[in-house]
């Protein structure tokens, strides 16, 4: 049996989650994700992998696994699973949960969601593969088992050790030794905190230290957390109950989450802790909790509306005590300082990165050193996590015994060829990043973002010249119009030099005849050698010829 695997997306950043695992003539995709865009993407809403090469196979597809809930593993299903020909789903309850609550209804009633449980074996394809439970920050999370005849892969998920999980569903350690025992050929895991100390600490320890905080606090207390992080928000939720406070749920997102995590039984909030807008109004601040989206910065999160003073329905107190349950994604970092700071100036008592109030779902260093142990592979390929993870992680593997030569850093587009006794890169597939603004998904390239990027430092020059054809001259003086490039206190003067610049070029293109060069781009030139000698910008310029 031939074994291929590319690798669309997920090495090197966090996000945008895709691989194809190929068995002689079959694929199954594991994941399908999408990337929240950094500061650098103007205007861009979502990046996606690019799935051209799984299109041009999508004959030999037999199914999509998911791994868990999260967007960066399951965001991408409704840009292209109409594409990839609404393959089968494989995934738990509480996942197909989610993705049928964020699919359009016409996209999901295509799908056949295939529920697996918990630890389980089923058969796609030629395959067989068993689903064992890992332990994150949402509730059934699985690692991946694909049983070769050249021996067993086995794709760790995002997981971390967690031997006290607020579901009791504790990682099923016993489950990854039997594992290790049938002989592993290849490890492929998670990689995010591979540079982090010591065990990731249990989520039972941030309930803990959230009640302190809210117990001592008389007056509001607003909690912001990751909608899908449904262990935290169950703990807020107990944690209300216990100290007699009602819980407004601010946001769609946190709200569907909920909702779909509360009937299929993965949650238990009862009706009686939730309130609404208006309700709310009547209680007192000491008995009122906000449990809100927005640790990382997002515009149109609820806790950046109440950080700029732009929330529908909410306004910040002075004294509100607000804690930031989360650690900002790597390029989060200014977003969420801005707003950070924001909320100080409105008055709000903030407890953010404080020890205690927040835990990964992803596992540290020692971790990672025990799910190795366990596994023993042959060969081990770290995913999901920037190129400084991913090195950590190979370094643990190198501590553990596996030879430095039977480890790779691969990249996005990779196609590692694998047997019993080799595993060598054999190619490269498309894996440009495919961007999504509006409703346009890959529509948009990089000169188009360059272009903004442009127009965002440097400005933009406009000018229109009306020509009299007859006379080949201009009929009034051009008209120049600026945006971004200079304040008004000093453009009169750079307006009027470079109306008679213009006015140069055009009685030199007048002598000319109008032949050679266009007018267009010999006056295009000239503004642009002028503004930058003047002020040093390279702005974007558009020159319009009105002939009459």
């Amino acid at each position: 049996m031939k074994i291929k695997i590319d690798f669309l997306g997920g090495l090197d950043e966090i996000g945008k989650n895709m691989t194809l695992f190929e068995f002689d003539n079959e694929i199954i995709i594991l994941d399908a994700g999408f990337e929240f865009p950094n500061a650098e993407l103007l205007g861009i809403d979502r990046v996606l992998p690019d799935i051209s090469y799984a299109l041009q196979n999508k004959k030999k597809i037999k199914g999509i696994i998911l791994s868990h809930g999260h967007a960066d593993h399951i965001g991408g299903l409704k840009y292209f699973c109409k594409e990839l020909g609404y393959p089968p789903i494989y995934a738990t309850s509480l996942t197909i949960g989610i993705v049928k609550s964020e699919l359009p209804t016409y996209i999901s009633k295509e799908i056949k969601f295939k529920e697996v449980s918990l630890p389980s074996s089923i058969k796609i394809g030629k395959i067989k593969i068993d689903f064992l439970r890992v332990t994150h920050s949402i509730p059934d999370g699985m690692a991946t088992v694909f049983h070769t005849p050249h021996g067993s892969i086995i794709h760790s998920g995002d997981f971390k050790v967690d031997l006290t999980p607020i579901d009791n569903r504790p990682i099923d350690l016993q489950g990854i030794a039997n594992a290790g025992k049938d002989g592993v050929l290849l490890y492929l895991g998670d990689s995010t905190n591979a540079d982090e100390p010591g065990f990731t600490p249990s989520e039972k320890t941030v309930g803990l230290k959230l009640e302190d905080l809210i117990r001592a606090t008389s007056g509001r207390v607003i909690v912001a957390t990751f909608s899908t992080n449904l262990h935290r928000v169950q703990q807020v939720f107990d944690i209300a109950d216990k100290v007699n406070r009602k819980v407004l749920v601010d946001g769609r997102s946190m709200m569907n989450i909920i909702q779909v995590a509360t009937e299929l039984g993965y949650s238990k909030i009862p009706k009686r802790l939730m309130t609404n807008n208006q309700d709310s109004q009547r209680l007192q601040d000491k008995q009122l909790l906000i449990l809100t989206t927005g640790t990382q910065g997002e515009p149109f999160s609820g806790l950046s509306k109440l950080a700029r003073n732009r929330h529908d329905h909410l306004q910040l107190k002075k004294g509100d005590k607000v804690i930031i349950s989360a650690d900002p994604i790597p390029g989060n970092e200014a977003s969420v300082t801005k707003n950070i700071n924001n909320l100080i100036r409105r008055g709000a008592d903030v407890v953010y990165r404080t020890e205690g109030i927040h835990a990964s779902g992803h596992g540290s260093k020692e971790d990672l050193r025990l799910m190795m142990l366990l596994i023993k592979p042959k060969f081990f390929i770290p995913v999901h996590g920037e190129y400084r993870q991913m090195y950590a992680h190979c370094k643990i593997a190198h501590e553990i015994g596996i030879p430095e030569a039977n480890t790779k850093i691969c990249e996005n587009g990779s196609v590692i060829g694998l047997d019993k006794n080799t595993m060598k890169q054999i190619g490269k597939v498309p894996a440009e990043p495919i961007y999504v603004d509006g409703r346009n998904v890959g529509d948009i390239g990089l000169s188009v973002i360059n272009e903004r990027k442009q127009l965002s430092r440097e400005g933009v020059l406009n000018v229109v010249i009306l020509l009299d054809m007859d006379k080949r001259k201009m009929k009034t003086l051009p008209l120049i119009e600026t945006k971004g490039l200079i304040s008004s206190d000093f453009s009169s003067n750079l307006y009027e030099k470079s109306s008679n610049g213009i006015k140069d070029i055009v009685n030199k293109w007048s002598k000319q005849h109008g032949k050679g060069t266009d007018l267009e781009i010999m006056v295009k030139g000239y503004l642009s050698g002028f503004f930058s000698s003047q002020v040093h910008r390279k702005p974007v310029i558009f020159v319009s010829v009105i002939e009459s």
